[in-house]
């Protein structure tokens, strides 16, 4: 044991006092004279030192956080608050060197900052015009009071602590159009497999489905394609495109401007597919956005089920569900109008569908704000005839916090169509009412003019912690048509069919209800929508209501679901109940859930599963089920889904009397820009791209996302225009490598692709016992630098080194712990030879000895 250890034994309790007393002191000081500047920290020395030698030099301790002066881009904060990323100037103003570099502030600087120039003084107004000052460099506290500027070295972070009377008022959560990052060239491609085969009898029904969302970004363009290919039995493939555009930010008026093909939004007239222009509000650059609307879809499947939704006849979804409730949340927002039809295939081929209702929700507009949009172009919907030109323009404006006026407009080939209303916010929530007139002219003999009243209603009662998440009621007279309407008139017109089959909605009603019945009580849902029409007699009806709650470990719920097909004139009934409880206490115990489900046209069915989950991330999960229904036939299935770091795996069996069915379903993404081609998970709108060379196997803090051999991972999901955080966590890194820096925040464009560069410096991490030439011990606190003059390590307790070299078995190494020619030390290091594609997942160790003196 060194002399340093011996002595630290030896006199702890003296030591302790003397810190005591150190601390007494200080403080009376600082009492007797409280305006003064504290001091400079000091080490104490005097058990640092060799047996019988001069103390180590700790004086370079005593500065702290000593910035180099020069140019660093920095991460700009303000009372804590992330602003963005800027170059920053450093320069030394104080006599004393050694006291380190300040920041130097300019106007640019300092609006970033949100400073309120006009509460600024004469003089420090001034001062920064002529940018005059001692040494060159202005400091905020000189030109705004009480403020002060911290510089962490580590993160190249800038923090400035401002009063909140010199900033400008400015909605939280704001960053400036300025601090937006547009991202990099690049490719992007999304892609969602499912391929479903079922057997029944004689009969096998294969079919196939590929949906793909692409593009390209070039400067502020993006090029966006969404489609699918299908393959049925029997049938050839198909391919539908759902949406082909190109789209850019207009940010000077916090819009979006698209070419090409897609949707008009639905908020105030029914959602269009068109082919042409289209320039609108985009909420999201405002501070309070309001991301697009899609709703929940529900039901329940009896076997391995095949579920496709599709909106205006366009397939949007398609996904394979096991036996049971299924609920699906992730709906891409096409538009806020046209109404889900989901249909539901069972293993045996039997079938099922039913209507989502997707209209949009109440939206009241702060005072003075105001949301437009402008579409021109053809109509592109499927199966409705031939295109026709238009033109559609809405407005809506803020005129209090209590009411918001919206109006438009549609003109096109033998149609007008004009709307008008407003939104009220009141007492029992928020309501709106808008009236729509229409003129449409289906033929020389053939002119109507109707009109459509519409009120929506939105309330959450906190009282009673119910959440009236959408009721809505619409009524159009036989005259009134929709651009839609009026395209099929034509259509059937033209093909000879009399007019009267063509349905024309007369009224429409639509409820959500969330109910929370307090702690312990559980939760109660209802949802429903009716509508009938003026050319038939009847309406078509569904809803859905149920109830859950939790038991300690144990869930159950009960629901019931009724729907009434106009078309067929058949109404159904379905009754579920399930129990579900854990098989162990274990974070990867299994879970049983045993339901019954009644069904007015096939019966009863009884079904028992097992599900759970395994792995760090929870990325496999799996289940079993065996069911028995009504007549007695009996199905046994098991799927099984893995979240892999680029692809999300599944694989669904099931077997019984009345057939058996097989899926598998992959979906995931790649990108593609200068550094390559790197695979993904499922892709979102906007994603960034980490870069941090030599880090594989690095961890982003997006569950199942890790740094691959080349030195990226993609981050499949970014918030637009607001902050995000992509921090990396070294773990599972070769040793041989350090991340200089963990975490970034950006704030990306909508569809941006932004690159995040990690610095790494990378050398054979090892740890070098040492050994003075006289026998001694090295010093604690020793700097280590290697042949270039860079530190590379300290010596830590008994004399060891840490340290990472270059990537040579061999190299020098000199080690200072003083000013004086004897205070330090040269060595020479031989490391065991390594396979040049190894990657030292541990530390390498040697033993070295230090010649004291300075070499020649």
């Amino acid at each position: 044991m060194g002399y340093v250890q011996k002595k630290f034994q030896l006199k702890p309790v003296c030591t302790l006092v003397l810190m005591a007393l150190a601390v007494l002191e200080s403080a009376a000081v600082y009492a007797e004279k409280p305006s003064m500047n504290l001091a400079q920290v000091e080490f104490g020395n005097e058990f640092l030192q060799f047996r019988g030698g001069a103390p180590v030099d700790v004086s370079r301790f005593s500065k702290g956080n000593v910035v180099i002066p020069g140019s660093y881009p920095s991460d700009i904060y303000v009372n804590g608050t992330w602003l963005g990323r800027v170059e920053v100037l450093f320069r030394s103003t104080g006599k004393d060197a050694a006291t380190g570099a300040s920041p130097c502030m300019d106007r640019a600087l300092l609006d970033m900052a949100g400073v309120d120039f006009e509460k600024m003084t004469p003089e420090a107004l001034a001062s920064l015009q002529s940018g005059k000052t001692a040494g060159n460099c202005l400091q905020i506290q000189d030109l705004i009071p009480d403020a002060t500027a911290t510089y962490d070295s580590a993160d190249l972070r800038l923090d400035f602590s401002v009063p909140q009377i010199s900033l400008r008022r400015s909605a939280r959560g704001y960053i400036s159009p300025e601090f937006w990052d547009k991202g990099i060239n690049a490719g992007i491609l999304g892609y969602n497999f499912n391929a479903y085969r079922s057997s029944s009898g004689s009969t096998t029904n294969t079919s196939y489905y590929l949906g793909l969302n692409g593009g390209i970004n070039l400067g502020d363009w993006h090029l966006r394609n969404s489609g699918s290919f299908t393959k049925q039995s029997g049938s050839p493939t198909r391919y539908q495109n759902i949406a082909t555009y190109l789209q850019r930010d207009i940010v000077p008026l916090k819009s979006q401007l698209i070419i090409g093909d897609s949707f008009t939004s639905g908020e105030l007239f029914d959602s269009v597919g068109f082919r042409g222009v289209r320039l609108a509000s985009d909420d999201r650059m405002l501070p309070d956005s309001q991301n697009g609307y899609a709703p929940i879809v529900r039901g329940v499947a009896r076997t391995n089920a095949r579920i496709r939704i599709t909106q205006n006849g366009n397939l949007i979804y398609e996904t394979t569900v096991a036996p049971g409730q299924f609920e699906i949340n992730d709906l891409y927002p096409t538009g806020y109008g046209g109404d889900l039809r989901v249909e539901v295939t069972e293993a045996d081929g039997s079938q099922s569908s039913f209507i989502v209702p997707y209209a949009s929700i109440v939206q009241l507009l702060r005072p003075g704000v105001s949301r437009y949009a402008i579409t021109a172009g053809q109509t592109r919907n499927v199966g409705l005839g031939p295109s026709i030109s238009f033109m559609e323009s809405t407005y809506q404006r803020g005129i209090t916090n209590d009411i918001t006026l919206f109006g438009g407009g549609i003109i096109a080939a033998d149609y007008l169509a004009a709307i008008g209303g407003s939104a009220f916010s009141t007492p029992i929530g928020a309501v709106s009412f808008s009236l729509t007139q229409s003129h449409a002219k289906v033929s020389d003999r053939d002119v109507r003019d109707g009109q459509s009243f519409r009120a929506d209603y939105s309330k959450f009662l906190k009282e009673t912690n119910t959440n009236f998440s959408l009721a809505a009621y619409r009524y159009s007279s036989s005259g009134y048509m929709r651009l839609a309407d009026l395209q099929l008139a034509k259509s059937l017109q033209s093909q000879g069919v009399n007019l009267s089959a063509q349905d024309r909605q007369r009224s429409q009603l639509q409820l959500i209800i969330n109910q929370s019945l307090g702690s312990g009580n559980g939760s109660l849902y209802l949802s429903g929508a009716t509508q009938n029409y003026w050319n038939r007699p009847g309406s078509n009806t569904q809803y859905n209501a149920g109830y859950s709650n939790t038991w300690r470990q144990m869930s159950y719920n009960v629901s019931v679901q009724r729907q009434k097909d106009l078309a067929s004139g058949t109404a159904g009934t379905l009754l579920y109940a399930s129990l579900s409880f854990p098989l162990g206490q274990e974070i990867h115990s299994p879970r049983i859930t045993t339901s019954a489900s009644r069904d007015s046209r096939s019966g009863t069915t009884l079904q028992t599963s097992v599900t759970g989950t395994a792995g760090d991330d929870n990325a496999l999960s799996y289940g079993a089920t065996g069911s028995k229904d009504g007549s007695g036939s009996k199905t046994a299935s098991a799927n099984v889904q893995y979240s892999a770091p680029y692809a999300n795996l599944g694989a669904n069996v099931s077997a019984g009397s009345t057939g058996s069915a097989q899926s598998v379903q992959v979906s995931g993404g790649l990108v593609v820009h200068a550094g390559g081609i790197t695979l993904s998970q499922t892709l979102g709108e906007t994603i960034g791209i980490v870069e941090a060379k030599n880090a594989e196997g690095a961890q982003v803090n997006t569950a199942g996302v890790r740094v691959d051999g080349r030195g990226y991972a993609i981050v499949p999901y970014l918030t637009a225009y607001r902050i995000n955080e992509i921090a990396i966590d070294p773990k599972g890194t070769s040793t041989d490598v350090e991340l200089a820096v963990t975490s970034q925040r950006v704030a990306p464009h909508a569809g941006a692709v932004v690159m995040l560069k990690y610095p790494t410096v990378s050398g054979r991490s090892v740890l070098i016992n040492v050994k003075l030439s006289n026998g001694d011990p090295l010093p604690f606190g020793a700097e280590a630098f290697d042949e270039q003059g860079n530190s590379v390590g300290m010596s830590g307790q008994g004399g060891s080194i840490f340290v990472r070299t270059a990537e040579a078995d061999t190299g020098k190494l000199t080690i200072k712990w003083g000013s004086k020619d004897q205070d330090q030390c040269r060595l020479n290091y031989q490391l065991p030879a390594r396979d040049k594609d190894a990657k030292g997942m541990v530390y390498d160790s040697t033993t070295a000895v230090c010649t004291l003196g300075r070499s020649s």
